[in-house]
């Protein structure tokens, strides 16, 4: 009976592990407006904004309204925020207590945010993060995502395009989730996929997926056919017979003057040598008719 009782209670308690391990993990819609649990020390994200007026204090009484600085536990730097919008953009993480408690025990934990996986699939659900995917692979593209500020935010993705362009976007609601999105017929090129807190905004995680394809020859082809007209233009002027119209007429302007001066200087000369001979006759019959006369 004894080793019944224990069979039962430890059947009992696997049960109840096992039930434990699948409860859902914390899933949210929206960015909360003020921490679910007011107990100190109350979890805040580093980049949050939120209501904290209602937290209690470790001491006595809660944190109200007015300005209230929050000094680091064990000593460090201090924040001073409006409790009714508190920004905790930038602040370092780490414990805090409010300046306005009565000891120094710690009412805030500032934490991290940090999206620690994230993990892209194509339409056939393989794992293409970083690698290479034809367009018919990515026609749908699944994203998911675990991230410690499942209980203060959700994760927004975005899908940005090789031209800069936001081509598909989805949202996360608790870590570990997974959204898919169409793509249709994507182009080739880097695609980022971004997830970030909608809030949380300092929690965020990017990767890519390049994709291939033939889409991205038909460039090379759409450039040779404007080289061959160029080609053909300058063709055309070359076979033009106006380089043998200018040589013609030069050739005949320059003939023309040449001839017509040798031609003058050539009949200028004939009649001056016919004068000279008929003169030196005409002496010589003088002569000889005188000696005749002697």
């Amino acid at each position: 009976m004894t080793r019944t009782a224990t069979r039962f209670a430890v059947a009992l308690l696997v049960i109840i592990v096992a039930a434990g391990v699948a409860f859902p993990a914390a899933a949210v819609t929206e960015p909360r407006d003020e921490p679910g649990d007011t107990r100190p020390p109350v979890k805040v994200y580093v980049s949050e904004t939120l209501d904290i007026s209602s937290i209690q204090l470790s001491g006595e009484g809660t944190v109200g309204t007015d300005n209230t600085t929050f000094n680091a536990v064990g000593g460090g730097s201090s924040i001073t925020v409006d409790p009714t919008s508190a920004d905790f953009d930038g602040v370092q993480p780490g414990a805090y207590y409010a300046d306005s408690d009565r000891d120094i025990r710690a009412d805030l934990w500032v934490v991290r945010p940090q999206v620690t996986q994230l993990e892209i699939r194509n339409s056939r659900q393989t794992r293409v993060t970083g690698q290479r995917v034809t367009p018919d692979r990515l026609q749908r593209l699944s994203v998911e995502a675990q991230y410690n500020f499942a209980d203060a935010d959700r994760l927004d993705v975005s899908v940005v395009g090789p031209t800069g362009e936001t081509v598909a976007s989805s949202r996360i609601t608790q870590s570990g989730g997974r959204t898919t999105v169409d793509m249709g017929d994507p182009a080739p090129g880097i695609y980022t996929i971004t997830v970030t807190g909608s809030n949380v905004e300092a929690g965020t995680r990017a990767a890519t997926v390049r994709v291939t394809g033939d889409a991205a020859t038909a460039t090379p082809t759409a450039t040779t056919a404007p080289t061959a007209t160029p080609t053909a233009t300058t063709t055309a002027p070359t076979a033009t017979a106006t380089p043998e119209q200018t040589t013609t007429p030069t050739a005949e302007r320059t003939t023309t003057p040449t001839t017509t001066p040798t031609a003058e200087s050539t009949t200028g000369d004939s009649p001056g040598f016919g004068v000279g001979t008929a003169l030196v006759a005409a002496l010589v019959l003088t002569v000889a008719a005188l000696a005749r006369r002697r």
